[in-house]
Parts: structure tokens; C-alpha cells; sequence
């Protein structure tokens, strides 16, 4: 990857995502400088410890486990092996996994009465901690605990980062210092992030990111109804980058691309790698809009003389993200991006609000709305049509 390109990234930015080795406030160093009682050898004297994680975690936990394999190996020369719970146990091991999904570590928790209680049903939190005895066969570990599955991820790549992988290593091309001949880590914790979702919006995609896109991770050709060229290739990339940001929310490419279609991979890889899905302001209820409804709706984009249409392509599109962890933007704006008619705009808004619960209502009927994550965003016009004026700004 060339540095250029990572220039033509147009991203606006929900969260402050800064790519610096600061630690956050209240956080601890996983990664020692030196020796002590205290630390652990994850790579010393030519070896580095096998990373062991039970074959029941989460995949995305697997990936994570498999990029801090490869980055000990950036900034060593030497690849930690990745081992299965079953296969014949390491002595000096890095012991991975999520509380209530890895055997392992349940395993581990109950047979030492490690202390958990800090991360336990905590939202993406991990520690971490040097274990005796942990499992059978093995004297001493490094345990690394996610609460949950991004909690597990986040811990990896948090490693990753204090070695001397930048996120941005591939995106920006930032060197990475190597020829370490020694690793050192000790206990360290995180908790729950202070805002519960923080993403991206890759926003004004078009011609800059979509071009290169289109040149870097297609044929030639982009998707059959579309053109796009974001497939999974592209979207893999961006979701590792998100992750070892501590970024766990995506608004995708909008402009002549609808995510779901273009690619069937893209929406179940988000999944997987740990990314919510959510669509921008003018892209109601999971669906590319006007993409999506340009090729699967039926008559004008209006709730007003349109809304049986509308309602069940909403419908269609929280049934097809029901599997997938997923932060649903609701209301709606008029065709083009633009203000619904200021004729019917407050009640009319009402009803869209309105009947898009009840269709999370109908499709999950077994959970109360009020769980199920969901995003409105008040445009302009929707202040003003409420009597309040905010500035110069209030007539566009």
C-alpha cells in the first residue's frame, strides 16, 4: 500500500480515532520494558509463545489471535505457532479466549479461581494476567480475558499496537520497528468504553476512495447490479483497521453501492470480524438508499402515497440483518437526501418513526424494542419545522 492512496480516504469521523500509542486514561500497559517478578516472556531468546485458544471461540477472536501471531512475528522474525486446546499444551503459553463462549478459558477460570469479576458482564472490557498451572501440562501462562467478543479482540490488537504495530500499518504504510529480541508483558485491564459506539461513515466515497478501490481490490469489474467495487477484500481491510482503533460501527459506501447486495459477503464478514452495521441518515432501516430502492422498490420513495412499498422494503431489510449485530437508523428523509414535505413533515414523521417499530417489534418478537440498538438523526429542517432556528444554517 502506498501512502497516496490512504489519502483519498474520505472519512467523517463519529469518534475521535486517533492513531497514537497514548494510553487511554485509566489504562494500563500490557507491554513491560523490563524484567521483574511481575512480567512475562512472550518472545525471549529466539522463542516465542504458542498462542492457545479452545476451538469454540469466536471466529473473530481466531483472526485477532492470528494477526497478533503475525505481528510478533513484524517486529521478531519468528511466528508464534497457533494452537487448538486439544493439541499437546505448550509450557509457556498465551492462553486466549471469551468468558462464557471459550472452553478454555472456563477451564482456566475454574481451575485457578482466577478473579474476573472486574470484566465480568462488562461491555468490550479485558484483563489480563500471569497464571500458574492454569490447565493440565502447562506451569505458567499469560491469560489474556475478554468479557466479550470485541472485549477479546481489543486485547490482541492492543497488544499488537504496544510492540510496535501501528493500526495503521498497512492503511499508511507505518514502519514497524523490528528486531526485538525480547517481549515482555504483565497484567493489565480495560473496561467499558465511555461511548458505546464509535465508528465511521465513509462518506463522499466517490471518485477518489471508489476509484482506487475499484483499481486495488477488483478485476475491472465491480458488482453485477451496481458497479461497486467495495466487496469483502476491501471491506476485511477496513474492519481490521476498526478494530485496532477500538472502533466497533460502520456506516458503509452509499454512493452507487449497496452493501449488502454488492457483496453477499460483506454483511456476514462484519459479523464475524466483530463490526456493527448501521446505514447513514438518509438510509433507513438497514437498506441503500436510493441504490437498494432503485432496484428493488416500487413506485416513488413517499410515505405519503407510497407507504405499503416502503414499509415492507423495510422490512426486507431488517429481516436480512437480523442475523448479523446490527444499529438501525430510523425516520427518513425525502428522495435525494433532501427535507420531506414541509406539508406533512412532523405527523408524517410520527408515522414512519411509528411503523418502524413496529416492525423490530414483529421481526424480533421475543426482545423488547427498547434493546435493540437504534439511530435517528434529526436534520436541520426537523429544528425548524419545531420552531427552533439554529443559525444561517437553518434554511438549507
Amino acid at each position: 500500500m502506498f501512502l497516496s492512496t490512504f489519502k483519498m480516504l474520505a472519512f467523517t469521523l463519529f469518534a475521535s480515532l486517533t492513531p497514537t500509542l497514548v494510553r487511554a486514561i485509566g489504562q494500563t500497559n500490557c507491554v513491560a520494558t523490563e524484567a521483574s517478578p511481575s512480567t512475562f516472556a512472550i518472545f525471549q531468546q529466539g522463542q516465542p509463545s504458542t498462542i492457545l485458544l479452545s476451538a469454540d471461540e469466536w471466529q473473530g477472536v481466531q483472526l485477532a489471535a492470528t494477526d497478533l501471531s503475525s505481528d510478533i512475528e513484524k517486529v521478531t522474525g519468528l511466528r508464534p505457532t497457533l494452537a487448538n486446546s486439544s493439541d499437546q499444551s505448550p509450557s509457556h503459553p498465551i492462553i486466549v479466549g471469551t468468558l462464557g463462549k471459550s472452553s478454555l478459558i472456563d477451564r482456566v477460570v475454574n481451575a485457578t479461581d482466577l478473579n474476573i469479576s472486574s470484566i465480568e458482564g462488562q461491555w468490550e472490557s479485558f484483563m489480563t494476567a500471569i497464571v500458574d498451572h492454569p490447565i493440565p501440562g502447562v506451569e505458567t501462562a499469560y491469560v489474556i480475558v475478554g468479557s466479550d467478543k470485541r472485549g477479546t479482540i481489543y486485547a490482541l490488537y492492543e497488544h499488537s499496537e504496544q510492540i510496535g504495530v501501528s493500526p495503521w500499518y498497512w492503511w499508511a504504510d507505518v514502519p514497524i520497528k523490528a528486531a526485538r529480541s525480547e517481549i515482555l508483558v504483565t497484567s493489565c485491564s480495560h473496561g467499558p468504553p465511555s461511548v458505546k459506539y464509535r465508528g465511521i461513515f465513509l462518506n463522499d466515497e466517490q471518485p477518489s476512495l471508489q476509484n482506487w478501490a475499484m483499481e486495488k481490490f477488483t478485476n475491472g469489474t465491480g458488482a453485477a447490479l451496481t458497479g461497486s467495487p467495495f466487496n469483502h477484500f476491501f471491506y476485511t481491510k477496513l474492519y481490521e483497521l476498526l478494530l485496532r482503533m477500538k472502533a466497533n460501527y460502520l456506516w458503509p459506501a452509499q454512493w452507487s453501492s449497496a452493501f449488502a447486495v454488492d457483496d453477499s459477503e460483506n454483511q456476514r464478514l462484519a459479523d464475524v470480524y466483530g463490526i456493527v452495521m448501521g446505514t447513514s441518515h438518509e438510509e433507513p432501516m438497514a437498506r441503500s438508499t436510493p441504490v437498494e430502492w432503485n432496484l428493488f422498490g416500487s413506485g416513488d420513495w413517499n410515505y405519503t402515497t407510497n407507504s405499503a412499498n416502503i414499509y415492507q422494503f423495510w422490512v426486507d431489510g431488517v429481516e436480512r440483518a437480523k442475523p448479523y449485530e446490527t444499529l438501525y437508523t430510523v425516520g427518513m428523509r425525502g428522495a435525494g437526501d433532501l427535507p420531506l414535505s414541509e406539508t406533512t413533515n412532523i405527523d408524517l414523521l410520527e408515522k414512519v418513526v411509528a411503523d418502524q417499530r413496529q416492525i423490530l417489534t414483529d421481526i424480533f418478537p421475543n426482545v423488547s424494542v427498547e434493546t435493540i440498538p437504534r439511530n435517528l438523526n434529526s436534520r436541520r429542517e426537523i429544528w425548524v419545522w419545531g420552531g427552533i432556528m439554529i443559525g444561517p444554517a437553518h434554511d438549507r
